[in-house]
Parts: C-alpha cells; sequence; structure tokens
C-alpha cells in the first residue's frame, strides 16, 4: 500500500539461515517493496530445527548483524528509518543510522517482546532478557512516532513516557486481494465438520496445547469433528504428543508449513477457526494475524478474551474465557451448534482490518509534526 502511494520500501532483515541463501534469495521486490536479507538471526534454523547460541555465540552473531544491517541501511540513506520490534540488534543499528544520516526515527512495537519471546535458562537467560527489556523500554522515548498495533502497547507506552500524539495506533490487516475469497484447491468432504488453527505451533507464546485440550471436548459433542494444524514451530512434537495421549491422532491433520500463498486454501475447508490463547503480558501485547485472515476469508474465529481480540472478532465469532479449556470448547461447539453467522457481518468486520485504509493511519507516523 505504501509503495502504491508513491514510495519506495525496503526491508532490511536477518534470516535464520543466512548462509544457505542464494544471491537471488536474499534480494527480492514484490509490487515495489524491496525485500534485502542482509545477515544471520539471533537463532539458527527454521521453525522446528532451530538451533540457539550460547551466550558468546550469541555476542559474536549479534554484532555481525549489528553491522550488516547499519551498513545496508546507510548505503540506502533513507529519508525515515522504521525500526521493526524495539530489539538490541536491529534497534542499534536503526538508531545509530538514523542519527548518521539524521533521517526521520519511526519504532514499531508489535508484541510485548520480554514476554513474548523464550529466552534460554540460567544467566545467559537472564541477561538476554534484561538487554531486551531495557531496548524495549527506552528506545521508544528517541522515535519521531512510534506504530503499535494493540491498545495494550499503546497505554504501555504512554506509561514509559512517550506522549499520545507520538503514538500511531495501526492493528495488523490484509490486503484487499486478501479479503476477496476464493474456492479451495483441496477437497473438504472429509473434513467437515473442520476446525482450523494457522500459525506457530506454540504453546508458551499461542497456547495451542489449550486447543489440543478442548478440541478432546469437542470430540464429545461432535466425534466426526475433525482439526487442521496449518504450520510449524519448536513445539510441534510434543504437541503431537499431546493429541496421541488423548486419543486424538486420527482426527488431526498436521500440515506443517505452508508457503504463504497456499494458506488460503485451507480457509473454505473450515467451519470456524480458533485462536487459543492464555492471558498474558505477551498475548495482551498481539494482535493476532490469524484473525483478521480467518475474518478476511469469511470464516468466524473463536478465541479468549485478552488483549484487542473482543475488538478485533466483534460479532464474527466467540469470545470466550482466556486459558479456559472448558470455555474454549463451549464456544467451539456453541458455534458448530447454531446457524452461521451471517456472512455480510463477517465481511464488515474484516473490511475494518483492510490495508488500503490502515496505510492512510501508518503514514501519520512519518507525516504528522510532533
Amino acid at each position: 500500500e505504501l509503495a502504491k502511494r508513491g514510495h519506495e520500501p525496503h526491508l532490511l532483515m536477518l534470516h535464520p539461515t543466512f548462509d544457505q541463501l542464494s544471491p537471488q534469495e536474499k534480494t527480492i521486490t514484490i509490487d515495489g517493496v524491496h525485500l534485502n536479507h542482509v545477515g544471520q538471526m539471533h537463532v539458527y534454523g527454521l521453525p522446528g530445527q532451530r538451533r540457539y547460541y550460547n551466550l558468546a555465540q550469541l555476542a559474536v552473531v549479534s554484532l555481525k548483524a549489528v553491522w550488516a544491517l547499519l551498513c545496508a541501511t546507510l548505503a540506502l540513506r533513507p529519508d525515515i528509518v522504521h525500526i521493526c520490534k524495539p530489539q538490541p540488534i536491529n534497534g542499534l543499528a536503526g538508531l545509530i543510522a538514523a542519527r548518521v544520516l539524521n533521517s526521520k526515527l519511526c519504532v514499531d512495537c508489535d508484541d510485548y517482546e520480554a514476554e513474548a519471546n523464550r529466552f534460554s535458562a540460567g544467566l545467559g537467560g537472564r541477561i538476554q532478557k534484561s538487554l531486551v527489556t531495557w531496548w524495549e523500554d527506552h528506545l521508544p522515548r528517541h522515535a519521531h512516532a512510534i506504530t503499535v498495533n494493540t491498545r495494550f502497547l499503546q497505554q504501555h507506552n504512554m506509561q514509559l513516557g512517550v506522549e499520545a500524539r507520538r503514538i500511531v495506533y495501526v492493528p495488523n490487516g490484509v490486503t484487499d486481494s486478501g479479503l476477496r475469497t476464493q474456492d479451495s484447491a483441496l477437497q473438504p468432504a472429509a473434513l467437515q465438520p473442520a476446525l482450523l488453527y494457522v500459525g506457530t505451533m506454540s504453546k508458551i507464546a499461542h497456547g495451542v496445547d489449550l486447543l489440543i485440550e478442548a478440541f478432546a471436548q469437542v470430540r464429545q459433542q461432535w466425534p466426526a469433528a475433525t482439526l487442521l494444524m496449518v504450520g510449524d514451530g519448536d513445539d510441534r512434537p510434543a504437541l503431537m504428543q499431546q493429541a496421541e495421549a488423548l486419543g486424538l491422532t486420527d482426527a488431526i491433520t498436521w500440515v506443517g508449513s505452508v508457503p504463504a500463498e497456499r494458506v488460503r486454501d485451507y480457509w473454505p475447508l473450515a467451519r470456524c477457526s480458533v485462536d487459543p490463547v492464555y492471558d498474558s503480558l505477551g498475548a495482551r501485547g498481539r494482535s493476532p494475524l490469524k484473525i483478521v485472515e480467518s475474518l478476511a476469508a469469511g470464516v468466524p474465529v473463536v478465541t479468549g478474551d485478552v488483549g484487542d481480540r473482543r475488538e478485533m472478532v466483534g460479532p464474527a465469532g466467540r469470545i470466550v474465557a482466556a486459558g479456559d479449556v472448558a470455555a474454549l470448547a463451549d464456544g467451539i461447539c456453541d458455534l458448530l451448534r447454531k446457524p452461521p453467522i451471517d456472512p455480510a457481518l463477517i465481511q464488515a468486520q474484516a473490511a475494518r482490518y483492510s490495508w488500503a485504509t490502515l496505510a492512510d493511519d501508518w503514514l501519520r507516523g512519518y507525516t504528522d509534526d510532533t
């Protein structure tokens, strides 16, 4: 959307397997947006296959990443440096680059990083968490503007001393093409009534263990119900073991990681999608893209009453008590039992999260004088 408005966005990023990328994979342009992978991430490997560095290795990898991001930014000489996530690596690189270039500095806060990240045990993990916390609390104060995607992060940054006029609230959204549903290339006959989870297979960050437990209760009322799990993550083996222990092996299809353009094949198969969640600071600071994408595909959502989820779902699903297995199961069963939600209601709710509209709010952080 920014490119359509005449801007030239460059995303400078780190990659989990940077050493395996070809030159063509490191630099890609899609619809006027330039994607540039310039260095190694702080963890190695794709979700489900990740290897974490020890403290000494992490320090070396981090310093190399800061230098790579800094050099790439200085070479571009941008008018605006927008730091995505107030973390030490990209935060330091972006802050130095903006100062050297005298560019406008913006910071995006789309998670409560100190609570949402997975840190190692022991002294190393405590050091990592303290650094992330310090950057998350202090970097936004030095920005011309900050963008946040939840009301929680809006209030949190105001409590840290950031003036309200410098905070731009922009929830996650979808492109207009994402609002137009398509027929699935897959066959739904054997999968109804199907529930769908799309996202990272994580117990801590996304409460997927709640969904497995709740699905066992759903099956007591709907023996033919099935569950599609689309995505991957470090906790997938443990979640599969949990499902096996509950006797759900034949009722769950573990699709694994799929390309973004293929995810839309799975939405038409589902009677509803599920966003399981515990009530935590990390969950309050998250704006689940899976909710927006589900609504855009015309699929109602069942989720917990945490953060902005009640506002995001509106009349297009069910809101239940967070972290409560029985409540989650009841919400799913209630949605399956009653007549389908009016598609017009779901479409209207989804339209609130179109990037064609949200991009105008985003641009205010660049253009407003503060």
